[in-house]
């Protein structure tokens, strides 16, 4: 628990949480293996935070003992969130260790600043990611009387769509407290997808699957390779400038006003918000780049012009409802730099469109193929994507089709959902689509908060051209 002024963070208290019955842990695999989908997924954490305004002084907001009572629960539906990630030595298969009791250690360090107060620190060092907790809450009381969750959880046992369900869960077992039962209505599904280790019979056909998703790095070609990499980069760039993160919200109008220029002239296929979007922020971003790369020597040559964005398959799978584990893949193409430049806005957003749905995006057996291919890999550590990040590339999450505001009422409903720019999403070219506090509210609940981290540069020239939103 924490407690803040306008501009610091004080810690006055840590508290343990442990499972509300032993039970519901000891019955776990020890480790509970992890998925395919989950192999892939990376340690970088999905964490954002919930803000709470004090409406009157005679209610206390979220109380701290009654919110670790209601974790407690929550970690009897979910407790593989009260162990500690880890990687077999021999294949480099992840786990999530059960540990010998529920009580993940809190180690808060708080910083003002940007929303990064309101989370627990985060250590991206491999050492760390082992020890610490995958799962962490951290409440801030302001001196006002409003509260903060900063939530935290690994992505190697969750995406967005888990993450979003399982702090629903909380504030459905906190609101319970007191009644006779309290329980979720509707339990999770936590066993992973295709979790199940691979049978000699099965790993040859598995590995001749060949899949576009990914490639295999042997250990030493990889290790030599970053290292060459890193040594020639070293030698030959100057140090990359900082990297600034905005805010900045998409009218339902001009969103509409997009889409229309977005769709193809001569009466092609439908275009959606998602493809409009994506596309124009990226031809602003790429324009201003290719000037900065011209004017400016020390910002250096344009890399691979590769656009990212991961797709939810849970409906392409069939998986069952409430399902927690990750479940989707990344999918990327190359959109060539001219078109970027001076292509029409259509042309653009065709090609975001039609890489969701790409054929081994779409067909089971082609997504069942990749998942066995993974799980089938002798040591999952030398799987690579085929995504190339640089600094011509752009990526984008769309989380305002998530319930970002909705089922996270505790005592009142939140003022505020969004993810803090924090030194491991500070990253250039970086963007996240994100729901407005109008949802529910009867105000403009069409409207998208972007959340751009760019090369700081980068602004002043995007400022320059116009507004973007």
């Amino acid at each position: 628990m924490a407690s803040a002024s306008s501009n610091s963070v004080t810690v006055i208290a840590r508290h343990p949480v442990v499972c509300a019955n032993e039970s519901s842990w000891t019955a776990l695999d020890s480790p509970f293996r992890l998925g395919a989908f989950d192999q892939v997924a990376g340690f970088v954490p999905i964490q954002i935070v919930w803000v709470y305004e004090q409406l009157s002084s005679s209610i206390e907001l979220i109380p701290i003992e009654r919110l670790q009572r209601a974790m407690e629960r929550l970690l009897d539906y979910y407790p593989q969130l009260s162990g500690r990630l880890q990687i077999d030595s021999g294949d480099g298969t992840l786990g999530n260790r059960s540990p010998r009791h529920c009580s993940p250690e809190s180690r808060l360090q708080y910083l003002p600043g940007a929303g990064n107060a309101l989370l627990a620190p985060f250590d991206p060092t491999l050492d760390a990611v082992y020890r610490d907790p995958v799962f962490i809450v951290q409440h801030t009381r302001f001196a006002c009387g409003s509260v903060a969750l900063g939530v935290r959880c690994h992505h190697s046992v969750c995406d967005a769509d888990g993450f979003f369900q399982l702090v629903r869960d909380l504030a459905e077992l906190y609101r319970g407290l007191g009644s006779s039962e309290n329980i979720l209505a509707h339990p999770p599904h936590i066993r992973p997808y295709m979790s199940e280790l691979v049978s000699p019979q099965e790993r040859q056909a598995a590995l001749d699957f060949q899949t576009p998703l990914f490639h295999v790095n042997p250990l030493a070609d990889r290790d030599s390779t970053a290292a060459d990499t890193s040594a020639s980069a070293t030698a030959s760039l100057s140090p990359p400038p900082p990297v600034e993160g905005r805010f900045l919200r998409f009218s339902s109008a001009r969103l509409a006003a997009l889409k229309s220029l977005a769709t193809d002239p001569s009466g092609g296929d439908w275009i959606s918000t998602f493809d409009a979007l994506s596309a124009y922020i990226y031809q602003r971003v790429h324009q201003a780049r290719l000037w900065l790369s011209t004017t400016d020597p020390s910002f250096g040559e344009l890399s691979r012009t590769d656009f990212l964005t991961p797709i939810n398959l849970r409906g392409r799978l069939g998986l069952p409802a409430r399902y927690f584990p990750n479940a989707f893949f990344t999918s990327y193409t190359t959109i060539p730099s001219e078109m970027l430049i001076t292509g029409p806005l259509w042309q653009v957003a065709k090609i975001v469109h039609d890489l969701t749905r790409t054929s081994f995006l779409t067909s089971k057996d082609g997504l069942n193929g990749t998942l066995k291919w993974i799980a089938a890999q002798p040591d999952m550590r030398n799987i690579g994507p085929g995504f190339r990040y640089g600094n011509g590339s752009f990526m984008v999450s769309q989380w305002n089709k998530f319930d970002m505001y909705a089922g996270t009422v505790f005592d009142i409903a939140p003022v505020l959902v969004s993810p803090p720019f924090t030194h491991i999403s500070l990253v250039d070219g970086l963007a996240f689509f994100l729901q407005t506090e109008e949802i529910g509210k009867g105000g403009d609940a069409g409207a998208i908060d972007l959340s751009l981290a760019l090369a700081q540069p980068l602004w002043a020239i995007m400022d320059r051209d116009g507004p973007l939103a």
